[in-house]
C-alpha cells in the first residue's frame, strides 16, 4: 500500500473517529465495513507470507505440508499449533471468500495463499495424535483424545482446524477429509468424558467452556450425521449453558431448545462461572478480555451450525439468512450473553469501541479483542448498541495496523505471531457472521444516546469497581483484591487512548508512588472505604501502608458531573526514613504510532512536545496534554516531570509525575511527609 494512501485511510479513520466522540453516527454500512475487513485481512497475508515456513519431508502419506512459524516454531504447545491453525483458517477464508473482492500486496499471489492454506492445514491434522501421520518438530503429537490423553485448549485449535477444512472442502480428497473426522472424533470424544469445570473466583472456568463448545459444534457442522453426533448436541449444550453460568441458573425452568426436547436451563447447570452481578475473573482479577470473549466463542459456535450444514458432499459455503434451519441448532449459545452485555460490558464501554480496563491488562492492549463479541451481540441478538460499538472498534484495529509495515496488527507483540493469528481469527468471524448474518436493517444506536444512557456512576460489587462516564471523560477506580492494585485513571472522550489502564507497585495512576531509601515500592490495603456514588459522581477512599511499612497514605478520589477528578490524600511516616523521590497522581500517558509519538506539555510559560524519552521537568502548577487533558496542583506539588517512555503491553508508553520530587528528604515517625491536591479535567 502506498504512502498516501496509507495516509489517506488514517485521516478518514481519525475523522470517523471524532464524529463518533461527538457523538455523531458514522455512516459505515454492513458492506462498507465487510469490505474494509476484507482489505485488512488481504495485507495482513504479507506478514503470513514472512513467517511461512515450508516442511522438507511430507506426512506418512506423501502429501507435502508446511506451516505458519511462531516462537515455537512448529512445535506441539500452544504457541505452535494454535498459530498455525488460525492462519491456515485465513489463509483458506481469503482464497474462498476474497478472490475478486480485493487485491493483494505486491509479490503474493492467491496460488500461494492457496497452496499455504492446504499445506498447513495437511499439517494441522498430521501432526494430531488421531491421526500421526508426521511428528511436530519438537518430536510430539499434539491434540486430545481422551480424558486420560489431553491437552489443555486443543478444542479451540481443532476448531480453527475445522475451519480450515470447512473453507477447502470442496478440494480435498476423502482420505484428507477422513483425517479431518479423525481429528474431529477424538477432540469430541475426549468432551464426552470429561467434566464440565465451574467456578468462578480468580479462575472462571466461562471461558474454557465457551472453546470445548466451539470444537462440538465444528464437529456437529462438518459431519452432523456421525453415530455420535446425539452425544455431541448433548454436550454442547451442557458446554454452552455452563459457559456463562450464573447463580439463578440453579432454578430457571426455561426449555433450552423446545423444538428438540423438554431439557431446562436448571437441568444442564454445573455451577457458576458468573459472580451474581454477571462478572468474572480470570488470572486472578476482573479483566475484561475475559469477560466478553465467552460471547465470541459463543457466537463461532452459532456460525459453525449454521455455516457448515451443508451436504457434506458438495459442502458449498451457502451463506444466506433465509436457508432452513441446519439439523443441529440450539439457544443454549447465547445463555446470559444479554446479561453481560448490559449488566456489565456496556458500562466500561468508550467512545472508541474499547472496554474500559480498570485493572490493566496483562497481553497486548488496545487490541479491540471484543469486536466480535459485539459482532455476536448485534448479528444474532440484534443489539444496537452493540452495533454502534463494533463499528467503532472497526475502525480502531483498521487504523492500528497502518502503523506496521507488514500488514500485522500491531507493533510489539506480547507474543508475536500466536497474538497476529488470534487477532485476525476475529476480523474473520465478524465477516462471516455479517455475511450469515446481515445487520442491514438494524440501525445502531448513536453514542451520545448510549452515553446518556449510561451516564450515571455505578459499582461493580463483586470487583470492588466504581466507575462514571460524563460527557467529558469515563472514569473509574479498582480496589483488587486478588492480583492486588489500587489503581484507576481518567479518559477524555475526545481522546479515549490518551491515557494507559496502568498499576505498578500495587498502585498506578492516580495514587503514583514513593521511592524510600533501602525500602522496596509496595503497597498493602488497609482500609477500603464503600463507594459513595450520587448521580454521575462518586467517591472511593482508603488506607494504604507503603513501602515495606515505611509510609501511611489516608486518600479520596472522587469523580465529579463534570467529568473533573480529584485526588487528594494525606502521608505520614511510621517510621524514621528518606524519602528519594516522590511521584504522586501519576498518569501513563500514550506516546506511540497508534496514537502520537510526543505530546504537547502546555503550562502557563508556553509549550513543550516532549516524548519521555528522557526527563523533562516543569516548574508549574498546571499544565494540559495536547489539549485533552489538563492536571492541576492545588497542592503538594511545584515541579512536574514526564519521563521514563517504555513498552507497556504492546503501547509505548510515557509517565507523568504531576508532584515530582527528587529531593532526598528525612522524615521522622510519625512526621507528616505530604498533603496532595491534584485536580484531572478532561477538555
Amino acid at each position: 500500500m502506498s504512502i498516501l494512501r496509507r495516509l489517506g485511510l488514517a485521516v478518514a479513520l481519525m475523522m470517523t473517529l471524532a464524529m463518533q466522540a461527538r457523538g455523531e453516527r458514522a455512516a459505515v454500512s454492513d458492506s462498507e465495513m465487510q469490505q474494509g475487513l476484507l482489505e485488512m485481512l488481504a495485507r495482513f497475508s504479507e506478514y503470513m507470507v514472512g513467517i511461512w515456513q515450508p516442511c522438507q519431508e511430507p506426512n506418512g502419506v506423501g502429501e507435502t505440508c508446511g506451516a505458519f512459524r511462531a516462537n515455537s516454531a512448529l512445535q506441539s504447545n500452544e504457541d505452535g499449533v494454535r498459530t498455525n491453525a488460525d492462519l491456515s483458517m485465513v489463509s483458506a477464508f481469503l482464497v474462498r471468500y476474497a478472490q475478486g473482492r480485493v487485491g493483494l500486496p505486491a509479490g503474493i499471489t492467491w496460488t500461494q495463499l492457496d497452496s499455504m492454506a492446504i499445506r498447513s492445514l495437511r499439517f494441522a491434522y498430521s501432526t494430531h495424535k488421531a491421526v500421526r501421520l508426521k511428528r511436530c518438530a519438537d518430536g510430539r503429537y499434539w491434540g486430545s483424545t481422551s480424558a486420560k490423553d489431553r491437552q489443555w485448549e486443543s478444542s479451540l485449535w481443532a476448531m480453527s482446524v475445522a475451519y480450515s477444512a470447512f473453507f477447502q472442502w470442496q478440494r480435498l480428497t476423502p482420505d484428507e477429509r477422513d483425517c479431518v473426522h479423525r481429528l474431529l472424533r477424538a477432540e469430541c470424544q475426549y468432551e464426552l468424558e470429561r467434566d464440565v469445570p465451574t467456578g468462578y473466583e480468580g479462575d472462571t472456568k466461562a471461558e474454557e467452556n465457551g472453546w470445548e463448545a466451539c470444537v462440538l459444534a465444528a464437529a456437529l457442522g462438518l459431519f452432523p450425521d456421525d453415530e455420535q453426533a446425539p452425544q455431541w448436541f448433548e454436550r454442547l449444550r451442557l458446554f454452552a449453558i455452563n459457559s456463562y453460568s450464573h447463580p439463578a441458573d440453579a432454578t430457571d425452568t426455561t426449555v433450552v431448545d423446545p423444538d428438540y426436547d423438554g431439557q431446562r436451563v436448571c437441568d444442564l447447570y454445573r455451577g457458576s462461572n458468573l459472580y451474581d452481578d454477571y462478572t468474572l475473573q480470570n488470572h486472578n482479577y476482573f479483566h475484561t478480555s475475559y469477560q466478553n470473549v465467552v460471547i465470541q466463542e459463543l457466537g463461532e459456535a452459532a456460525l459453525a451450525l449454521a455455516l457448515m450444514q451443508q451436504n457434506p458432499q458438495q459442502r458449498q459455503p451457502i451463506l444466506s439468512a433465509e436457508l432452513p434451519s441446519p439439523r443441529w441448532h440450539t439457544r443454549a449459545l447465547t445463555h446470559n450473553c444479554q446479561p453481560v452485555m448490559d449488566h456489565v460490558l456496556k458500562w466500561l464501554a468508550q467512545p472508541d469501541g474499547e472496554l474500559a480496563m480498570p485493572n490493566g491488562n496483562d497481553w497486548s492492549m488496545w487490541l479491540y479483542d471484543q469486536l466480535t463479541s459485539y459482532t455476536t451481540m448485534a448479528c444474532l441478538l440484534g443489539d444496537r448498541d452493540a452495533l454502534m460499538l463494533e463499528r467503532q472498534a472497526y475502525a480502531q484495529i483498521r487504523r492500528r495496523q497502518l502503523t506496521t509495515p507488514d500488514g500485522s496488527w500491531l507493533l510489539r507483540s506480547d507474543i508475536g505471531p500466536r497474538r497476529m493469528g488470534v487477532q485476525a481469527h476475529r476480523v474473520m468471524m465478524t465477516w462471516l457472521m455479517h455475511e450469515q448474518w446481515p445487520t442491514a436493517q438494524l440501525r445502531p444506536t448513536s453514542w451520545r444516546r448510549f452515553a446518556r444512557r449510561h451516564r450515571e456512576a455505578r459499582t461493580i460489587v463483586r470487583q470492588h469497581i466504581v466507575r462514571s462516564l460524563t460527557k467529558r471523560a469515563f472514569s473509574c477506580f479498582s480496589f483488587s483484591h486478588g492480583l492486588r492494585s489500587y489503581t484507576g485513571y481518567i479518559a477524555p472522550n475526545s481522546d479515549p487512548n490518551l491515557v494507559v489502564p496502568y498499576k505498578v507497585h500495587n498502585t498506578g495512576n492516580i495514587i503514583g508512588f514513593y521511592e524510600i531509601e533501602g525500602r522496596r515500592t509496595n503497597a498493602r490495603l488497609v482500609r477500603q472505604d464503600d463507594f459513595r456514588v450520587e448521580g454521575s459522581e462518586w467517591t472511593a477512599s482508603g488506607l494504604l501502608i507503603e513501602n515495606d511499612s515505611a509510609l501511611e497514605r489516608r486518600f479520596s478520589i472522587h469523580a465529579m458531573a463534570d467529568g473533573a477528578l480529584v485526588y487528594t490524600d494525606t502521608v505520614r511516616a511510621l517510621t524514621d526514613l528518606t524519602v528519594l523521590c516522590d511521584k504522586t497522581g501519576l498518569l501513563a500517558i500514550s506516546t506511540d504510532p497508534f496514537t502520537a509519538t510526543e505530546r504537547t506539555l502546555r503550562h502557563a510559560d508556553g509549550a513543550v512536545s516532549v516524548s519521555g524519552d528522557t526527563l523533562t521537568t516543569l516548574r508549574t502548577p498546571h499544565l494540559s496534554i495536547d489539549g485533552h487533558l489538563t492536571v492541576t496542583v492545588r497542592e503538594g506539588g511545584g515541579t512536574m516531570a514526564f519521563a521514563d517512555r517504555r513498552n507497556v503491553n504492546s503501547v509505548m508508553t510515557s509517565l507523568l509525575y504531576p508532584c515530582y520530587d527528587a529531593r532526598p528528604r528525612p522524615y521522622k515517625n510519625g512526621e507528616l511527609v505530604a498533603r496532595h491536591h491534584i485536580v484531572y479535567s478532561a477538555n
